[in-house]
């Protein structure tokens, strides 16, 4: 099974059930990169599951400092090279 890059780009309020999915069909190896509001709802919980976490740096502002140390910090150059990485990518909304 190859490796897949999900990008959540739920609003806040769909945030829960995308996670919820995203839990039955992630594996370790995958990558998860939150985008926008779905930053802003995240728990300790929620992260402890992804074992390869990342947002972009300007929104970083989003996600709860308790959780800062959870989650990897991407400017745009390297989100692009970690896209480039991946045969498989799936954007959950």
């Amino acid at each position: 099974m190859k490796e897949t890059l999900y990008l959540v780009q739920s609003s806040s309020a769909a945030t829960l059930h995308v996670l919820n999915k995203l839990k039955q069909i992630y594996t370790r190896q995958d990558h998860v990169v939150f985008l926008g509001e779905s930053l802003a709802v995240l728990t300790a919980a929620d992260l402890a599951v992804f074992a390869s976490a990342y947002c972009i740096d300007f929104e970083h502002v989003l996600l709860n400092p308790d959780l800062t140390s959870q989650m990897k910090t991407l400017n745009y150059a390297q989100f692009a090279d970690l896209i480039l990485q991946f045969e498989r990518c799936i954007s959950l909304k």
